[in-house]
């Protein structure tokens, strides 16, 4: 070892600045003063070579979603599952039987206008199985919040309430 071998990097070492994108299973990560794990990833192929990266993150007592796409730009949002019943206790019915989801909901004496409707693929990281699914994301004018109904298969959905967040929000990314 020379004098000065002090001075020259480890090629070895270890990433230690990650990004929302990079998370993988078993990342911790900040986010709203609370640590969270993250427990699994999901992959969605929504086609036309338009891809978008679904979190589950558990921080103990809480469970939450965190959905990024890129989009020319990086957006995030945070999610919470519900009942589909709690929105509309007929809107499965309903769905299943126009094969379409309405273009208002209300829930919670707020009215959600659909944004947008997507055909798309589903994949945890680590499986083989794929699963195809409908998606329709609504959002309310006034404060921003979303609503999200799943529909995979012919009879089973899924829906979520969520907000838009900032990458920034997500600190302290690092591997467990």
């Amino acid at each position: 070892m020379g004098i000065f071998d002090f001075l020259k990097k480890d090629k070895t070492e270890s990433k230690i600045d990650f990004t929302v994108n990079e998370l993988k299973k078993g990342f911790m990560v900040d986010y709203f003063m609370k640590t969270w794990e993250v427990k699994k990833v999901y992959t969605y192929d929504w086609g036309n070579n338009f891809f978008s990266r679904e979190y589950l993150l558990d921080s103990g007592n809480e469970i939450i979603y965190l959905h990024v796409e890129d989009d020319d730009e990086l957006i995030c949002s945070v999610w919470n599952k519900l009942d589909i019943f709690d929105i509309d206790s007929g809107l499965a019915g309903s769905i299943t039987a126009s094969d379409d989801a309405p273009n208002r909901l209300v829930y919670e004496n707020k009215t959600f206008i659909r944004k947008e409707s997507s055909q798309g693929v589903c994949i945890e990281e680590g499986e083989s199985d794929e699963s195809e699914l409908v998606n329709w994301m609504y959002e309310n004018p006034e404060t921003k919040e979303l609503l999200s109904i799943d529909r995979w298969g012919e009879e089973e959905y899924g829906s979520s309430k969520g907000k838009y967040v900032e990458e920034f929000e997500f600190s302290n990314i690092l591997p467990r």
